[in-house]
């Protein structure tokens, strides 16, 4: 009886642990149970006292969300945790940081409650209970991780994926210290890293475009959280505007490129060709020593310009900018306290609409006789909502009466429409204006939370199109 009170404790101190897992319908690959979890009614005998106790077990929760958090939006532990105070800066409404306050609260109030129920419960035993649940977690460590053997790979082994996402468990210190592996690379500097191969072992699209271009007038839009979406026929309907192009005027080409990771390791594939980590090594060091692709157009004599409709603060943005010698920046400041742009409301970055980004570098940047603009987007950045607005708009109400099955979710549904229209824009303006080269690509696939909506992409490549303008051949005179 008194080992079943036992039992019953440690299933209720796991309980946390397993409801985090959201009944496995989140798209990290998260086990119900880490191994080290199995051994944590022995560490809370060890500590001995309620504060630490209490301390342990909401410091190994919120270390079990963050890291679980992180991985949903495509970083590394450590780097996410050096990027949340980038939240203080962000528009979230009053509502959402009482909401947050709450919810922290009650979290700490549940573990508390947990903390006093096992102590409770550990106070009937008139014994030392520490050698029993030594050998209770032992046995259970040898059935999690038995199975773990037999579906997958586990702390000591590792098999080809196919039955892995039927493990049930494995080991969050080796997932942090894989995390850190990861983190340390951006201490590395540039030229350690290795090179950025893709699809056909070449360089990233921006690299095999532009490196060697000489073309008077170009142009990079890299677009948030542009995935490349699996159902063939929403992604022609995407398409189309740039399909109607002038083809006497323009050839357009659709590639796709490997991603890996968030916007930064994007920004390291397509302006330094590098793996993962270039973007905080470049910060990190205060220097780029390699020549990057901004570097290159300089030393071309480009009149070189990066763009965004959000503020340049994020994840140093600014800095990495300015360290690969982009001669011109700009970022929300310029575009909305000094052109006065109206804000957007898409998600909770302060930002104007991309739209009179795109506007801006079409109108601005072809007076330079060789120019060369870089452009980041952020309106579909989740978590994204449209507008009343954009809700009510035909467009929309035809893709929801057309296409609405074809969704997994209202959400992608809304940043499809979204995503079309900041393409159909594009394709207007480059059919309106006297540009050489536009490559338009994504910088990784959106990071949605559940399986059925992260299914919806592609979870190796982004889109990709390739705009130029034809050659205008003259007819030879005659001898």
């Amino acid at each position: 009886m008194k080992n079943l009170k036992l039992f019953i404790t440690i299933l209720i101190i796991l309980l946390i642990n397993i409801t985090l897992t959201g009944f496995l319908l989140v798209s990290v690959k998260r086990p119900l149970i880490y191994y080290e979890y199995l051994f944590l009614p022995v560490v809370l005998i060890l500590a001995a006292k309620h504060l630490y106790r209490t301390i342990i077990l909401i410091g190994l929760t919120l270390l079990d969300i963050i890291y679980n958090v992180s991985h949903v939006y495509f970083f590394d532990l450590f780097n996410y945790v050096e990027k949340l105070p980038s939240l203080l800066i962000t528009k979230f409404s009053i509502l959402f940081w009482v909401g947050i306050v709450f919810a922290l609260s009650l979290f700490i109030l549940l573990c508390h409650f947990l903390i006093i129920l096992f102590e409770k419960k550990l106070a009937q035993f008139k014994t030392n209970m520490l050698i029993p649940n030594i050998l209770l977690s032992c046995f259970l460590f040898l059935v999690v991780y038995g199975i773990d053997f037999l579906n997958g790979d586990t702390l000591m082994s590792k098999k080809p994926y196919g039955y892995g996402q039927l493990n049930i468990g494995k080991s969050i210190i080796k997932d942090v210290y894989d995390d850190f592996g990861v983190f340390k690379k951006g201490r590395k500097k540039v030229h350690e890293l290795a090179d950025f191969k893709n699809i056909n072992s070449d360089s990233s699209l921006a690299y095999k475009y532009f490196y060697n271009s000489t073309e008077n007038n170009e142009v990079v839009v890299m677009i948030e959280s542009w995935g490349l979406m699996e159902n063939e026929t929403l992604r022609s309907l995407q398409l189309l505007p740039f399909t109607q192009l002038d083809t006497s005027k323009y050839s357009v080409r659709f590639e796709k490129s490997y991603f890996g990771g968030g916007t930064t390791p994007a920004e390291s594939r397509e302006l330094l060709n590098k793996e993962g980590e270039g973007y905080y090594a470049v910060i990190n060091h205060n220097s780029c020593d390699i020549k990057s692709l901004i570097q290159r157009k300089n030393e071309l004599h480009y009149y070189t310009s990066a763009v965004q409709s959000f503020s340049t603060s994020y994840s140093l943005g600014q800095k990495f900018r300015e360290i690969l010698g982009f001669k011109n920046i700009k970022g929300y400041t310029y575009f909305h306290d000094t052109l006065k742009l109206p804000q957007n409301f898409n998600n909770h970055y302060e930002a104007v609409d991309d739209e009179d980004v795109f506007s801006y570098i079409f109108q601005n940047q072809s007076k330079n006789f060789k120019s060369f603009t870089y452009c980041l987007t952020i309106n579909t950045h989740l978590p994204f909502v449209l507008s009343k607005e954009q809700k009510v708009e035909t467009g929309f109400q035809q893709i929801r009466s057309t296409y609405g099955s074809l969704f997994p979710s209202e959400e992608t549904m809304q940043r499809y429409y979204r995503m079309n229209q900041e393409l159909k824009y594009l394709a207007a303006l480059i059919s309106k204006n006297d540009f050489d080269k536009v490559l338009i690509i994504g910088d990784h696939a959106p990071p949605f939370v559940f399986n059925s909506e992260r299914d919806f992409f592609s979870s190796e490549y982004v889109p990709a199109l390739i705009i130029e303008k034809k050659k205008i051949q003259h007819p030879s005179k005659p001898l």
